[in-house]
Order: structure tokens, then sequence, then C-alpha cells
């Protein structure tokens, strides 16, 4: 024991150390020795076995054991272009990011961090499987009932709403490939069209042109946004609070879906299906 003899508690003994200073069952020394003699299997007929701890070891050799194979999945999308040049560079530029460990573009520590609280959560019904529903500025025009959606490879209007914003067809590119939907379904597009979009409100939104693939034919919506366009917004979504997130120069902007907007459109979509 470490300390002057003399000035130890002579009411306390440890008969770990065989000396007075403090009792055998505060001994920090004595229970790091036996910790060691339970890590190297020395005690095991002592040492009480937990049913958590037992499910935990299944669980543990479950997930050491190989896999019975490998299944993967083909998106088709339309972002990669048409050329066998464009699909090999398509591939390269991931490659090369796997190789170096790093992407080009590396985030400052400056940038504040992206939450979600609680306090926004109970605005929300809850339980819900809702889809993220926005209103946009496209265009100069307030174009309510966007679907944020993850899954969409593509960036689309719907032509009632292109239509609407009172542009004509002539001012449409043409669009070779098809889009391809969940159960392989194609329709394609009228063409496309470059528009200027808003997501935010002032000070923190951004604006940055969109490039959208025009699609005649029934939706209760007006717009998709993709993953082209939350990925150059650098977007944060949460399912959960129903909102989305981005960083902007003045801070950190949201677009908030509106639930009842979400149901109104499936309502929508069930008549058209009727």
């Amino acid at each position: 024991m470490n300390g002057d003899p003399n000035k130890r508690n002579k009411n306390k003994y440890c008969r770990f150390h065989r000396d007075h200073r403090h009792g055998t069952d505060e001994c920090y020394d004595l229970k790091q020795q036996i910790e060691n003699l339970i890590r190297q299997g020395k005690l095991r007929h002592f040492v009480g076995r937990d049913h958590k701890d037992e499910k935990l070891k299944g669980k543990m050799e479950e997930s050491s054991q190989p896999p019975l194979g490998e299944i993967r999945v083909i998106i088709r999308g339309t972002s990669t272009g048409q050329s066998s040049k464009s699909k090999k560079t398509y591939l390269k530029v991931v490659q090369n990011v796997k190789l170096s460990g790093r992407s080009p573009r590396t985030r400052s520590m400056d940038e504040p961090a992206i939450l979600f609280t609680d306090e926004k959560a109970e605005m929300i019904h809850h339980p819900h499987d809702d889809a993220i529903v926005i209103t946009l500025l496209i265009a100069d025009y307030t174009t309510k009932r966007v679907l944020v959606d993850n899954g969409s490879s593509a960036d689309i209007l719907y032509y009632p709403a292109f239509q609407q914003m009172r542009f004509g067809r002539d001012q449409l590119c043409p669009v070779c490939s098809p889009l391809i939907g969940f159960g392989g379904m194609k329709v394609q597009p009228v063409g496309t069209i470059t528009l200027p979009v808003v997501v935010g409100s002032y000070l923190q939104q951004i604006t940055k042109e969109v490039n959208f693939l025009v699609v005649d034919c029934s939706s209760s919506y007006n717009a998709i946004i993709g993953r082209p366009t939350l990925n150059s917004w650098k977007v944060i979504t949460s399912t959960y609070h129903l909102s989305v997130k981005f960083l902007t120069e003045y801070g950190i902007g949201q677009a908030q879906g509106d639930q009842l907007a979400v149901r109104e459109c499936y309502l929508a979509m069930m008549a058209l299906d009727e």
C-alpha cells in the first residue's frame, strides 16, 4: 500500500494486502486481479452467466457465419448518358474515390451540424407512414405538392404543372431514354427543361437550376425532386419529422412537409386508380 503507515485507518483491514487502510471489499487492486483472472478463464465456475449474455453470444456466432450468397440490384436511370464513354466515366469517378479514400470535396469544419429534434416531431401526427411533400418556387411559380423522393434517379415535372407555368412544348429538349418504374413499366418523357428552383425561406434558402424530365401522365403530384437535386442541395431528410434540411450561406435551411397535402395526394391517387 502507498502512503505513510502511521496515518492509515487502523479500523479497516484488507485481507488482500494484509495491511490496514481500507476494507477488503473496497480494495481496487483485488478487483483488478479478479477481473484479470476472469478474462483468463480461470474463474468460470464462480461466474454466473446472464441470459442476455448467452443471447448476445448466440447473435455474435450467427453474425460470424459466412453469407449464403450475394444478391445484387440494378438501378436504371438517365443520369449516366447513353454513350459507352459516359458509362465508364460514371463508374471511374467512384472507383477513384474508393482508391484515394477521400472525396474531391471535403466537409468544412465550420459547417454547423444538421439536427432534428423531438420538439419538431410533436407537430406531426404519429404514428404515420406519410411521404415528404413540400412547396417549392419553380420558375417563379409557388408549386405545391412536390414529392421528395430519395428513390428517384430523376427530377420530374408533370405536364399539367408545366402547362400552368405557361411554357410552350417547343421549349422542351427531346429525350430518348424512358423512365422505368418499380414494376418495370416504361414511361416516355415528353422532353426535358431546365428551370430555376428555390427551396427554403429567406434568408436560409438555395436557388439552383434543375433539369426536369417532363412527363405526361396522371399524378396527384406536380413534381418529384429526386436524388440529382437532393444531392446538389446536400439535403438531409427525416421521414419521421416529414422534413428536409440543408446548409446555406446564412445557416441551416428547412422545408417542412405538409402532412395534410400528403394524405390528399394519396386519396387522389386512389381515386385515379379506381
